[in-house]
């Protein structure tokens, strides 16, 4: 059997509803390591389904539970995916040429591949959503996440390419979901705030989700994306306000001047 030189690397907790989807376009791969968070679903029964290989890891934060996946990946080449993501045959294609070759003809350590949102079931073509380009295809030893509470980053040590065909990122599929995980988010970021000392200003607070709001539902178009722009750009405004509300607050800060801060940025 031809050596396709490509690991798969998920976390998971309580997936059922959307993983056999993405493993079923990686089915192809040498293998799957997926690294569950104690799933109370049928989460694991399914991975096992596709024949991956399952570790149970306690949370231990989303960069820890990534890089815990990566350090059990055995081949050369290793693909980080999310359980809500699904590759294109296209994509598939490129990768593919990538991993076939010799890992010595590629010089690059790590590739960037952009991604399409879907929200509400819905395709995000506006407000500038796309490429949104995700490292996330790199060589074994050469890429690792940064340690940091929420949007971690996949760090390569080398040269960096992209890639052309997209993975399709299947978002939140109703409002509640996206609530409930800009206030799971939003409670990171406090913490991360407070351990950098940031301190909100009344410009972060007050004006910053307003010129978010505005800049990617009117001025990049967000509007004709329909019912889906408008309630996903008035959530993202909404989580870019909650987090430097809480960040605020946990910085012991609730007395902040926000309208001094304003004017004193102005002048």
């Amino acid at each position: 059997m031809h050596k396709i030189n490509l690991s798969i690397v998920l976390i998971t907790k309580n997936e059922e509803k959307i993983l056999s989807r993405c493993l079923d376009a990686v089915s192809w791969a040498d293998e799957i390591v997926i690294v569950d968070s104690c799933s109370t679903d049928r989460t694991v029964e399914i991975a096992k389904a596709y024949e991956a290989r399952v570790y149970m890891k306690k949370w231990a934060g989303y960069s820890a539970q990534k890089n815990f996946a990566i350090s059990k990946a055995k081949s050369v080449w290793i693909l980080s995916l999310d359980a809500d993501e699904i590759m294109t045959p296209g994509l598939k294609d490129e990768i593919l040429k990538i991993t076939g070759s010799p890992a010595t003809a590629v010089r690059e350590a790590g590739f960037l591949i952009p991604r399409r949102t879907y929200f509400y079931g819905c395709l995000m073509r506006f407000g500038k959503v796309y490429p949104d380009h995700q490292m996330r295809l790199f060589k074994k030893g050469r890429g690792s996440f940064e340690k940091t509470e929420i949007h971690e980053r996949l760090i390569i040590d080398g040269e960096a390419g992209r890639l052309k065909n997209p993975l399709l990122h299947y978002s939140k599929a109703d409002i509640g979901a996206h609530i409930n995980t800009v206030n799971s988010y939003t409670e990171l970021e406090a913490k991360r705030a407070v351990k950098l000392g940031y301190r909100p200003t009344g410009y972060s607070v007050i004006i910053k989700p307003f010129l978010y709001f505005m800049k990617h539902y009117i001025w990049k178009f967000g509007f004709l994306d329909g019912l889906a722009g408008l309630v996903y750009y008035s959530i993202n405004a909404a989580y870019v306000f909650v987090k430097e509300v809480k960040a605020m607050e946990a910085a012991g800060i609730g007395g902040i001047d926000l309208l001094g801060t304003i004017f004193k940025r102005a002048r």
